[in-house]
């Protein structure tokens, strides 16, 4: 980086000497003006607002302390070396209460002028480093916890506005936009920080993140009106001119409700999927419609629809179901994978409408892996698990009320370092009564329920290459990498790293 210097001197000895007998460039810095007055020095501040300001105190018309008190306001970063033959104390103590960075005597020394040059942009990196890091750590955290509230269907009715308000995420109402590539690859960093790019240059307000195999934007308004469909329809077309690739664009309906995000996205996502029957060459985008509004689809994405109702119809949760309908899917979509998996998903959100499975991380979990199915075995195999998935859902409706509640509060809170006897006083029962009941009841420890629910807000987060595995392993919990490492690998099977490249190759 390039620093920006100003020098206000009367002398022009002393600016000749300045400019020409040190070698700004070695310092990182490039002269952007001079001035041999403080009235001329002003405008010129003003003008310029430089990195760094050189100046003298004893000038024509206006002091150097009366030119920075009129424009400190205006260029409050701006690390200021005077340079005077003055060194009385009322200058001095001016000087202080301006916030001057170093205060040198003539004669000039030019080392002395270097050394207070390079001590001024070290602490203007240092500065800029930090300010960096705490963005990309708040950057991180609105991430996060975007990315729970859209995955984890315990955060309803869960203190989400006391959240959101903590991350200074302030609107009146919101849409979500989810992004795929038209293709059989899954998006990179670069993709997201792209995305980010096309946002801000049409001045919209979002939170990003990369979310199994598709960005999604999380769009905030000022409040809710009619005219947020002309404006989303304008940002998901220039999304989809903008990106590298052909992508698939789902657009939700737009809403005010706080405890509604996470169905909203998944309005999102089934727009997406449609946008994906569509196999267009280039950008698809689709709004999502209210059965009761819908448009007529396609003939095409029709046909589809008609097929998946014809196997949802006939359809169990038995492994012999989920292989047939495994076949018939991959034989449907002519092996095209980006459309098969939008295929699988909308078979399997019908699926858990026609059981009347709720919807949680084990069967959210299981419907992560559709895609990502690159194979017929994949596709059979992912099919497998979900009615697995279903089938431990519906097991689970059947605990008592107790259990189903700590389970749930273990979800939403598995990153908070959770004790069984905190936990069980929320409950309002011992910890060793809620013990002997969640293990006889779910056949695993409360201990467990809790590893498992880190590990499964950790896979989400994997999911997003931009986030450092070491911050995920804080982000749930543990507080060095070496635990983290030896609970996920225990857990998954396989070291977090594996996990990560495991979904970026597929």
């Amino acid at each position: 980086m390039q620093y920006h210097v100003v020098i206000v001197e009367d002398n022009p000895l002393t600016i000749r000497s300045l400019m020409e007998t040190i070698d700004w460039a070695a310092l990182d810095c490039e002269i952007v003006g001079t001035a041999r007055d403080g009235e001329a020095g002003k405008r010129l501040l003003l003008e310029t607002r430089p990195d760094i300001l050189l100046t003298d105190i004893r000038m024509p018309q206006c002091s150097g302390i009366d030119m920075l008190e009129a424009v400190r306001q205006d260029i409050p970063d701006c690390k200021v070396i005077i340079i005077t033959g003055y060194d009385q104390f009322q200058y001095a103590s001016r000087a202080i209460k301006l916030a001057v960075f170093d205060y040198l005597l003539k004669p000039i020394k030019n080392d002395e002028v270097i050394q207070s040059v390079r001590q001024a942009t070290e602490e203007m990196r240092r500065r800029k480093a930090a300010l960096e890091s705490v963005a990309r750590a708040d950057t991180f955290t609105r991430q996060a916890q975007l990315m729970s509230l859209l995955t984890n269907p315990s955060q309803k009715g869960q203190g989400v506005r006391t959240m959101l308000e903590d991350l200074h995420l302030r609107f009146g109402a919101y849409y979500i936009m989810t992004i795929q590539e038209n293709a059989d690859e899954t998006f990179s960093q670069s993709s997201l920080n792209h995305l980010d790019r096309i946002i801000a240059s049409h001045q919209a307000r979002a939170v990003t993140c990369l979310l199994y195999d598709a960005m999604v934007a999380f769009v905030m308004r000022d409040q809710a009106d009619e005219n947020w469909r002309a404006e989303a329809a304008e940002l998901a077309q220039a999304v989809g001119r903008e990106m590298l690739v052909p992508v698939n664009i789902g657009v939700s309906d737009q809403n005010t409700s706080l405890h509604a995000i996470r169905q909203v996205y998944q309005q999102a996502r089934q727009a997406m999927w449609e946008a994906a029957l569509m196999q267009e060459d280039q950008a698809a985008v689709v709004f999502f419609e209210a059965e009761e509004s819908r448009a007529a689809p396609s003939p095409r994405v029709m046909n589809f629809n008609q097929r998946i109702a014809a196997l949802i119809e006939k359809a169990e949760l038995s492994e012999e179901s989920a292989r047939q309908a495994a076949g018939e899917l991959v034989e449907l979509s002519g092996h095209q994978y980006s459309q098969l998996r939008a295929m699988i998903a909308m078979y399997s959100l019908e699926l858990r409408k026609k059981f009347g499975a709720p919807s949680d991380l084990q069967t959210d979990a299981a419907l992560y892996e559709s895609w990502f199915v690159t194979s017929p075995e994949e596709v059979e195999a992912c099919l497998l698990k979900i009615c697995a998935a279903l089938r431990s859902s519906a097991k689970e409706q059947q605990y008592s009320l107790l259990t189903r509640n700590t389970i749930q509060y273990i979800k939403l809170h598995a990153a908070e370092g959770l004790q069984l006897n905190t936990v069980a006083e929320k409950m309002f029962v011992s910890g060793n009564y809620l013990s002997a009941l969640i293990r006889k009841e779910t056949g695993i420890t409360f201990h467990e329920h809790v590893l498992n629910a880190k590990m499964a807000v950790a896979c989400t987060m994997l999911a997003d290459p931009r986030i450092l595995v070491e911050e995920v392993a804080y982000a749930v919990g543990y507080s060095n990498y070496i635990s983290f490492y030896n609970a996920f690998k225990r857990v998954q099977c396989m070291t977090p790293t594996e996990y990560r490249n495991r979904k970026v190759s597929t």
